[in-house]
């Protein structure tokens, strides 16, 4: 599944995660550079690769929409690390 969102000035690509063949990897960029956490890495986001397209695609919509949402998430990866 391959699968490509714009929202709010970020692009969501989504395709097959090269780690995991059972999954699905959304890499997120912001005015065509790759969006990136507190450390300076890339945001991905892995699903399952039985996931809805509908599903990727409301991650993505709400991910560009709603800022504490995606606030939370760039902590929980920053943090991840640790």
């Amino acid at each position: 599944m391959e699968l490509n969102y714009e929202f709010s000035g970020f692009r969501f690509e989504a395709g097959p995660d090269p780690d995991k063949a059972d999954r699905i990897r959304v890499v997120i960029f912001k005015d065509g550079e790759p969006f990136t956490d507190l450390h300076g890495r890339p945001v991905q986001r892995a699903f399952m690769g039985n996931i809805r397209p509908e599903s990727v695609e409301e991650f993505c919509r709400r991910f560009a929409t709603d800022k504490a949402y995606r606030n939370e998430l760039l902590v929980k990866q920053t943090l991840s690390c640790c």
